[in-house]
């Protein structure tokens, strides 16, 4: 069982009070699509050039969605001092407070995406992928957990929404015209078609390879490299491709604990 005091001293907290919407996930789970896709849609509403900086976006008076890996990115992060004031927490009167977006992801393409994260961006971790997915701190094992924990806690408010990244990919202008309105935003068919195709997989890729995003986490690791992408398959079920059948029963076996609503069984044998 996770037991968490939903406190923030760190200066995120105000970070948080500014957002107009949070978004809340795991890593990997497709948050920088949506990310680039809702942004790119508010500023065609305002009529503004694409930004996808949150404090440009509250310079111009823009709508803003904080994403955050909350309780995930606090438990993994080295730095004691950011446990103790919280820093990545979701303050508990916020989160009743705001349109709460839970993002999930299928954890067995997110454990595969997120071990390639670990060994080719962000260097935290060097074991080989069988090992992570065993691993106490970034494993499946812990991500199930993460995830659990969330849905318990919000997947009943009326302002807390779950989204599903298979979902946004099988219908985009649906779901996405769906978050939009939920966030309290106008809705916009065409102008949202026009940002969905630039959210597009190919274009982002292409954005990262130019260097076009205005974020500096959001460029290769290694253009030479194309497992060191920050936009790097976004394919339903590659996990397939990467996993052995041991893997995939140690994981398909750590499923079975997951909330049943995030809809993520046991594959078909």
């Amino acid at each position: 069982m996770i037991l968490v005091f939903r406190r923030n001293l760190s200066s995120n907290a105000r970070v948080f009070r500014k957002a107009t919407g949070i978004v809340v996930s795991v890593p990997k789970s497709g948050r920088t699509w949506l990310r680039v896709l809702v942004h790119h849609y508010l500023c065609e509403l305002m009529g503004v050039p694409f930004v996808l900086d949150g404090t440009e976006l509250q310079k111009q008076g823009l709508p803003n969605l904080i994403c955050t890996h909350d309780l995930w990115e606090h438990r993994t992060t080295r730095r004691i001092k950011d446990r103790v004031r919280g820093k990545h927490l979701v303050p508990e009167r916020l989160s009743g407070d705001k349109p709460l977006i839970l993002l999930a992801r299928d954890p067995r393409d997110v454990i595969v995406s997120l071990y390639f994260q670990l060994t080719k961006r962000t260097m935290k971790y060097r074991g080989a992928l069988p090992d992570m997915i065993r691993d106490r701190r970034f494993g499946i094992d812990a991500l199930v957990a993460v995830l659990n924990f969330w849905l318990v806690s919000w997947g009943d408010r009326s302002n807390c929404r779950l989204v599903r990244y298979e979902d946004c990919r099988a219908q985009p202008l649906e779901v996405f015209g769906e978050l939009v309105q939920f966030c309290g935003f106008e809705l916009d068919r065409g102008k949202l078609l026009r940002s969905i195709d630039f959210a597009s997989f190919d274009n982002m890729k292409r954005m990262e390879t130019e260097g076009k995003f205005d974020s500096g986490t959001l460029q290769p690791k290694d253009p030479s490299d194309a497992e060191s992408f920050k936009v790097r398959r976004g394919v339903v079920g590659g996990y397939r491709t990467y996993m052995a059948t041991a893997d995939l029963e140690y994981v398909e076996h750590a499923l079975e604990k997951l909330d049943r609503r995030f809809g993520y069984q046991r594959a078909e044998a």
